[in-house]
Parts: structure tokens; C-alpha cells; sequence
């Protein structure tokens, strides 16, 4: 039989693979040390502020409760095996008494432990799925949806949100799904990232009607759910419908100041055998990627109901920041501050019009970081356009800082 010659430098990565990009991650591993490589302005501020990933524990008045790591402290030992690989049935148990609703009491089978958020969408995303079909997803939106598409096959259809308000306009959902019929799930994220924004009781409305018309299961990222400003009490879609499948997507990651500890759920709400089959290929996929870690599973009931005192304190301290903001910069040149209910994000609306040289918000966000030193996320990375988002759990004197920086910024850059 003749051999192939093979040597090292023959080594190639699966197609597969080569697609499979976060772009946010992407920006940060990449781009932002080419923008620095490419040169910076002379006399650009010393002091870096960077406005990029979210994680809150980054930052002094949003690090991880001590109360918080002494339960996890002492959850060892309590679950050290394997659990089923929805995860433990006690644990799912008291969980499913939490997210229990009054159109729908959940049961233990109704919980699938996953690792984050992002690991509950990526069960729901493939679980609904398959290679070829189409999804229907907002724009802009948190982009982890598309990377999973991407690498599976699976095509998006993009919905937009309506600029500065970033609410559905049904009108095109019915469009779109005209042109789209065998969409198979309807995407639904708020509070929303990137915009802090949250979905109205009308549009919560407008959309079950819409999904209930065609059929049309909702998958609903709320992880920041408990992460209201005001003290407001936090609507889930699932509230406002008794027959449209919902699989409801959250966790303790962000609104419970945990990033790291990885440990989300994917909670099933449907009337009878809706999800009969779904419950199956879920079980079938959790089989190969087994379980969250033990520890957190047994920590996370109580650090969930415990969040719900301290999580509201919290918002205080990030809603201060987003008025800060919004004061720092109300009278910017060819900005504005967009409208954030909650989350940890505000945007920057930009009329590249009054520009002479910014184009785009990557235009904006580089340039940025070149001049001011002042890092931030362009639109394009959430498939929007003409806005850049920013993290908002730093210090008020950094935000402070930063609104004065951006200001000069903008009036470098006016159109003469």
C-alpha cells in the first residue's frame, strides 16, 4: 500500500473550527493588541479604561459576597459524584419550586443544570436545531447564539430591535417569518446584552401572540433577570402565556456575582407532553457533556435565594453609575447615551454624520483606544451598527474620567 507523505507543518484545524468565533472574545484576543501595535497618539492619557468584558468581580464594588463564598465553602463534600446529568434531583427540586410560575408548576424533570448561561443556550439552541435549519434571533444581540449556529450549521435570521428603545417590531417579525416559515425557535433576550435595555409588557405580549399564531417556541436568555434598576419587579415571558413552549435560559453567573463558578439552567415551561422529546434529546446531549461541578450545584439554591437581598443593592450602586454617565455626557458632541433599564451596559449612540473621519463604531471604538485610551466595544461584534458598548460596574471616578476623555474625543473629530 502506498504511504502519504506526512510531515507537521501538514497539521490542519477542522473546518469546523476555523468558524467557531466569539467575536467579543475575538476583539479582545486580537484586535485591541493590533490597535495598540498600530500606534497610539501622542500625549494619550496614561491611565487605561477599559470598558470591555462583563464581568463584574473585576471590579472592587462588584466582587463575589464573602456571604456567597461561604456557602460554597461549605457545599464540599455534600455532592462529590456524579449526579444524573440534568444535575442533582434534589438540587433541581428546590430549583423548580423557585422558577415555578403561576401558569406553570416545574417539577425536577423540567431543570437542566448546564455550565452558565451560555450552556443553557447552547442545550436549547441544540437541542431545537439541526444543521441546515433556521433560527430567528435579534439584532443587535449578545453574539455566543450565532457562534454555536455557525459551527453546527445552523442558519440565523436576524430580527431587528427598534434604535434607542430596542423594542420588537412585530410588523416585521410577521414578515420575516412570511419569508421564513420553517424558522424553528424564536430567540428572546432581556434584560438585554448589549443594551441594557429590557422588553416591554406590550412586546412580551406582541411576541407570544406572534409565536402562538405560527407555532413557534420561544428560547428566552434571561440571565439578568434579578438586575433591575428601581427596585422593579423583573417580567418573564413565560408569565404571560399558558400554551407557547418556553425554555427559559438563566443562572447564578451575573446577577449573583458568580462568573466563574459557571453554573446555569435551562428551565422548561409547557403545557402536558410538549417537551417529551425535547426532555429526551436534551438528556441525550447532557450524556456527552455530563453535569456541572458538584460543589456549585450544592451551593446554589441558597446562593440564589440570598442574592435576592443583596442583588437589589447592588443595582443601586450600578444605576448611580449609569446616571453618572448619562449626566457626564448629555451635552457630548455627536453622541448620545442610550436607554439602559438594567444589566450592567449602557451604550453610546453614534451619528457618524457629525463625524469627519468615524465612519462606523469600529472606527469610533479604535480610534478610541488610540487617542484616549479608552476601550470599548463596537456594535458590529452584536451585529448592530452606530453604537459602542460599554461595562459599567467601575469605579464613579473612573466613569467620570472617561465621560471627559470621550467628550474631547468626539469634538477631535467634528465635522468642520
Amino acid at each position: 500500500m502506498q504511504q502519504i507523505e506526512r510531515s507537521w507543518d501538514m497539521l490542519k484545524p477542522s473546518a469546523r473550527a476555523q468558524v467557531s468565533l466569539n467575536p467579543i472574545r475575538n476583539w479582545v484576543e486580537h484586535v485591541v493588541p493590533e490597535v495598540e501595535k498600530a500606534g497610539k497618539k501622542e500625549g494619550r492619557p496614561e491611565k487605561k479604561i477599559v470598558f470591555l468584558l462583563g464581568d463584574p468581580t473585576a471590579y472592587p464594588k462588584f466582587q463575589t459576597p464573602n456571604e456567597y463564598k461561604e456557602i460554597a465553602v461549605n457545599s464540599v463534600g455534600k455532592i462529590d459524584g456524579y449526579t444524573d446529568f440534568f444535575g442533582d434531583i434534589k438540587v433541581r427540586t428546590q430549583l423548580a419550586e423557585v422558577l415555578s410560575s403561576h401558569h406553570r408548576k416545574l417539577e425536577a424533570d423540567d431543570i437542566i443544570l448546564a455550565s452558565g448561561g451560555s450552556g443553557a443556550l447552547f442545550y436549547a439552541t441544540l437541542a431545537l436545531a439541526k444543521p441546515g435549519d433556521k433560527i430567528l434571533m435579534p439584532r443587535p444581540t449578545f453574539p455566543l447564539v450565532k457562534a454555536f449556529a455557525d459551527f453546527y450549521g445552523i442558519q440565523v435570521v436576524f430580527y431587528d430591535l427598534n434604535p434607542g428603545t430596542w423594542q420588537v417590531n412585530i410588523l416585521e417579525l410577521e414578515y420575516i417569518y412570511e419569508q421564513n416559515p420553517d424558522i424553528k425557535f424564536i430567540l428572546v433576550n432581556s434584560p438585554s446584552n448589549p443594551m441594557g435595555s429590557e422588553l416591554s409588557p406590550q412586546a412580551l405580549k406582541e411576541i407570544v401572540n406572534f409565536c402562538e399564531r405560527y407555532n413557534l417556541p420561544i428560547v428566552s436568555d434571561e440571565i439578568y433577570e434579578n438586575m433591575i434598576f428601581e427596585k422593579r419587579e423583573f417580567k418573564f415571558i413565560s408569565d404571560y402565556t399558558k400554551t407557547v413552549p418556553v425554555l427559559r435560559c438563566s443562572g447564578l453567573t451575573k446577577k449573583c456575582l458568580v462568573p466563574g463558578w459557571r453554573l446555569g439552567w435551562l428551565a422548561l415551561y409547557g403545557e402536558g407532553d410538549t417537551f417529551k422529546q425535547v426532555k429526551q434529546a436534551l438528556r441525550n446531549i447532557s450524556n456527552i457533556l455530563l453535569m456541572p461541578n458538584t460543589i456549585c450545584q450544592a451551593a446554589l439554591c441558597e446562593v440564589y435565594k440570598k442574592s435576592l437581598d443583596i442583588i437589589p443593592e447592588k443595582m443601586d450602586e450600578l444605576h448611580a453609575r449609569y446616571k453618572a454617565l448619562h449626566h457626564g455626557l448629555h451635552d457630548a458632541y455627536g453622541i448620545s447615551v442610550g436607554e439602559t433599564k438594567g444589566a450592567m451596559y449602557a451604550t453610546l449612540i453614534i451619528n457618524t454624520e457629525e463625524f469627519s473621519d468615524i465612519n462606523s463604531s469600529i472606527d469610533f471604538a479604535k480610534k478610541l483606544q488610540q487617542e484616549q485610551n479608552v476601550l470599548v466595544f463596537p456594535g458590529e461584534l452584536f451585529y448592530g451598527e452606530k453604537f459602542v458598548r460599554l461595562v459599567i460596574c467601575c469605579d464613579l471616578e473612573i466613569i467620570e474620567e472617561a465621560c471627559q476623555r470621550i467628550k474631547q474625543f468626539c469634538l477631535d473629530h467634528k465635522k468642520v
